[in-house]
C-alpha cells in the first residue's frame, strides 16, 4: 500500500503493492501451489490465480491453520482484483480472524477502510500492522497518508519524516510523500518534496504532470514553476555536444523536435516515446540524454550528453555525430 487515492482502481493497486510477501515458505503440499498464484498475481492474472486458489479451498481441513489464512489473503487479492469487492473483503476478513499476525492482511484492510472513507479504522489496521513489524517504514509512509487526509498533517509529518529517513536516496519515496500531501490539500509540502523527488531522478517531473493526485496543484505558481524548470547539471566529465539549427523550437509546434524524434528512428538510437515537452524545451531521454530548445542567438538547439561510462569516445564521437546529421536532413526534408 504505497500511496492513497479514492478509486477502485488506486485500491487495487495499494493492495498489489506490498501483496508480494503474502505467503510465507511452506511445507504443506499446497506450499508450491501458493507460491505459482502468488506469482500469477505479480504478473497481473488474478484469474488464473483465483482458479487455482480455488481448488485449494481452506474449508477441506484447513479451516484454523497458517496455511487457510494465506489461501484466504491471496484469494482476497485475486478477487479485489478482479473487481469481486464483497467477496474478496469477505475472505480478507477471515484470513485476519484466522490468523491476525498477517501483517498484509491488515495493511490491505487498511486500503479498504480508506476507500470507504473510513479512515479511523484505517489508522487501527494501520496500527496493528505497525505492531507486528516495526521496522517497517511502509507503514510509516501509510499512517501518515491516512492523518493528512483527515487535516493532521502536523501529527503526520513525523511519520512520512522517519519513512523518508529510511529511504532518503529513492526518488519514488520522495514523489509519494509528496503525492500524499498534494491529495490532502497541503500544497507547499507537496511541492517542497516533489522539487527533492525532482532532483533525485528528473524524470519524476514528467510522471507528476499527468498524476491526478496533483491536479489541485495546477494554479499553483510554485507547481507551474517548478515543471517548467530545467535544473539538471551534467555531470563532470560527461560526454557533451550540441548543434544549432536555422529551426527554432515551438513546444509541440514547429518543425525541430519532430525532425530530432524522426533522427532518432532512423538511426537506431534508442530512446524513451515518453518526451518532456514544455514551452521553452524538450527533453527525450535514452542512452543519450536530449535537450532541444532555442539559443539565445543562432536559432534551435540540440543538445546531446552522456555518462563517459556510457560509451567509448570513439563511439560516442560517432554516434552523437550521426544523429546530428540526421536531424540536419530531416530538416531539410520538411
Amino acid at each position: 500500500m504505497m500511496g492513497f487515492s479514492w478509486s477502485r482502481r488506486a485500491l487495487i493497486a495499494l493492495l498489489l503493492a506490498g501483496a508480494t510477501a503474502a505467503v510465507p515458505p511452506a511445507a504443506a503440499a499446497s506450499g508450491a501451489d501458493l507460491a505459482r498464484a502468488q506469482e500469477m498475481i505479480d504478473a497481473g492474472r488474478p484469474d488464473q490465480a483465483l482458479l487455482l486458489l480455488e481448488r485449494l479451498d481452506p474449508g477441506k481441513g484447513r479451516d484454523k491453520s497458517a496455511e487457510a489464512a494465506n489461501i484466504l489473503l491471496l484469494r482476497s487479492t485475486a478477487r479485489f482484483m478482479l473487481g469481486q469487492m464483497e467477496l474478496g473483503r469477505r475472505d480478507l476478513d477471515r484470513s485476519l480472524e484466522i490468523d491476525p499476525g498477517l501483517r498484509q492482511g491488515w495493511l490491505n484492510r487498511a486500503a479498504l477502510d480508506i476507500a470507504d472513507g473510513e479512515l479511523d479504522h484505517a489508522l487501527e489496521a494501520l496500527e496493528r500492522a505497525r505492531a507486528l513489524d516495526p521496522a517497517a517504514t511502509d507503514t510509516d509512509l501509510n499512517i501518515g497518508a491516512v492523518m493528512v487526509m483527515q487535516g493532521r498533517a502536523g501529527e503526520a509529518q513525523p511519520f512520512l519524516d522517519r519513512y523518508l529517513a529510511a529511504n532518503r536516496d529513492s526518488a519514488d519515496a520522495w514523489y509519494l510523500v509528496a503525492s500524499n500531501y498534494a491529495l490532502g490539500g497541503e500544497n507547499g509540502a507537496a511541492v517542497e518534496h516533489l522539487t527533492r523527488a525532482i532532483a533525485l531522478d528528473e524524470r519524476i517531473r514528467l510522471r507528476s504532470r499527468t498524476d491526478p493526485n496533483f491536479a489541485a496543484l495546477g494554479v499553483e505558481p510554485t507547481f507551474q514553476q517548478l515543471l517548467n524548470t530545467d535544473s539538471y547539471r551534467i555531470p563532470a566529465g560527461s560526454y557533451a555536444v550540441y548543434r544549432t539549427f536555422e529551426a527554432r523550437y515551438f513546444a509541440g509546434d514547429g518543425k525541430l523536435l519532430p525532425a530530432v524524434i524522426d533522427a532518432l528512428q532512423l538511426t537506431g538510437e534508442p530512446f524513451d516515446r515518453q518526451i518532456e515537452v514544455t514551452p521553452d524545451w524538450a527533453l527525450i531521454w535514452g542512452e543519450m540524454r536530449i535537450k532541444v530548445r532555442n539559443d539565445p542567438h543562432e536559432g534551435g538547439r540540440v543538445e546531446l550528453t552522456a555518462p563517459r561510462t556510457s560509451f567509448s569516445e570513439d563511439v560516442w564521437k560517432a554516434r552523437s555525430g550521426k544523429l546530428l546529421a540526421e536531424v540536419a536532413v530531416q530538416l531539410a526534408k520538411r
